[in-house]
């Protein structure tokens, strides 16, 4: 018996299927004037680095208005490896993250793909993809391979610890994963 068709829509299922792993920006991604920045902005934020302000306050109107601009290439490079103006460095989470731990995820989603073709339900499976990549990111905020730079000493005291990105641990715990 021919199962090409079958295993054809089991597969065609499957590549429509994601699981997606960060912060949930929620329904709406618009605040208000005084508004607390949400979790994703900050995780966005700490991920590319925050410029000084004087900084900001000289450069952005001159590459908005297209006076000054970059190519490319170097604004890749300087949202990977931030600038010496930080005033707080990059510190990127899900991407060093799930490409450190791609092996193991790989193979989780393997199992999505066994489970499907041997004609079961893939969304258990889906779902332990989605835990592990939020595990693996939340964990890359004390992972020593992340290599993220030190708090500064003005940081250490005001915050009584010397571990970046954490404080009382809130923007850690909003990293989940969405299957759809």
């Amino acid at each position: 018996m021919d199962k090409t068709n079958e295993i054809k829509k089991i597969i065609d299922d499957l590549a429509n299927r994601q699981v997606y792993v960060g912060i949930p920006e929620g329904e709406s991604s618009q605040r208000g004037q005084g508004d607390p920045i949400s979790n994703a902005e900050l995780l966005y934020a700490h991920t590319h680095g925050i410029r000084q302000k004087a900084m900001r306050d000289e450069m952005n109107p001159r590459v908005e208005s297209g006076e000054m601009t970059y190519s490319k290439a170097y604004e890749l490079w300087i949202q990977t490896h931030g600038s010496p103006l930080w005033r707080s460095p990059p510190r990127p989470v899900l991407e060093p993250a799930i490409e450190h731990n791609k092996e193991a995820i790989a193979k989780q989603l393997g199992k999505v793909s066994e489970v499907a073709l041997d004609g079961g339900d893939p969304e258990p499976e889906l779902h332990r993809a989605g835990l592990m990549g939020q595990n693996f990111a939340r964990g890359w905020f004390t992972d020593p391979q992340n290599n993220w730079a030190p708090n500064s000493p003005i940081t250490e005291e005001r915050k009584g610890s010397d571990r970046p990105l954490i404080d009382k641990g809130e923007l850690r715990k909003a990293i989940t994963y969405v299957v759809k």
